[in-house]
């Protein structure tokens, strides 16, 4: 076998590849080897993983063998497993194709995905108390604690001024700033280690500012929206798989009366013995 180092420092400019491996009639060549690795590594990691190349190549050409030796012609026969997997890639790839051809066919329109999910039946809806909230948690004795509380707590400098506070938080500081995400109420009481009074919060949701010491850190909370219960699209998760359930009825739609069309076409052509 070539020398790993011979095999990763020089490439191969002789007009037949040096051999790295055998395996009864199977040959590994290093010009194969070369083309299974990723550039940029160190030499002591090219080593490694030309290694474990060369040891998965083997096992392989061992079961192989083996196979092509107990197996009988006709349990090696794969013409038509072949045949059948061939005509349906070609079908897939064609019905992809004409699909995909007309935009109209691969777009929604969130007035559309709303619909639908309303249209879905009640056992998508989840009787479950569901919040949106800006939240900041940090250290209680940050020198920055009174900016923020007065960005975050000022309706106007909290949207306008959204980027400058993600900027003076950073990584380092846990936060949620997203005012269309939706949360469990239990997931966010988890999460910021207190219970939040939502009984008879009427006109106080979109004004209701909450700041609480929970050992070091202090919790600086907008409650933006609150509903005691949550449909299937009131979500980004589920309005997009609202929209992948809509698409894939679409295609199916699709699908079925284009194949319908070609059925009635062939027919009346004569195309078609029954």
């Amino acid at each position: 076998m070539l020398s790993f180092a011979l095999l990763l420092g020089v490439s191969c400019r002789r007009n037949a590849d040096s051999v790295v491996a055998q395996v009864y009639q199977y040959k590994l060549y290093a010009s194969e080897v070369q083309a299974g690795m990723p550039s940029g590594l160190s030499q002591e990691d090219s080593l490694a993983l030309a290694r474990d190349f060369i040891d998965n190549w083997v096992k392989e050409k061992l079961v192989l063998h083996e196979a092509e030796r107990y197996l009988s012609p006709r349990e090696k026969n794969f013409d038509r497993e072949m045949s059948e997997y061939r005509n349906s890639l070609l079908a897939q790839r064609y019905l992809d194709k004409i699909w995909n051809e007309d935009t109209a066919n691969v777009t929604v329109s969130d007035r559309e995905i709303t619909d639908f999910a309303r249209s879905l039946d009640d056992r998508y809806t989840v009787e479950k108390e569901i919040v949106r909230v800006n939240y900041v948690k940090m250290p209680t004795h940050s020198d920055m604690l009174p900016s923020v509380r007065d960005i975050l707590f000022d309706e106007k400098k909290r949207v306008e001024q959204k980027d400058v506070l993600v900027n003076m938080l950073g990584d380092s500081i846990e936060y949620l700033l997203d005012d269309d995400e939706w949360l469990y109420l239990d997931d966010l009481q988890n999460e910021v280690a207190f219970q939040i009074d939502v009984q008879n919060l009427g006109d106080r949701v979109g004004a209701l500012h909450i700041e609480k010491e929970v050992g070091e850190n202090s919790v600086l909370l907008v409650m933006l929206d609150y509903r005691s219960q949550r449909s299937v699209n009131e979500t980004k998760e589920e309005r997009a798989a609202a929209g992948m359930l809509l698409m894939n009825q679409r295609r199916t739609q699709f699908v079925n009366q284009y194949l319908q069309e070609l059925y009635d076409r062939a027919l009346k052509e004569g195309k078609i013995v029954q």
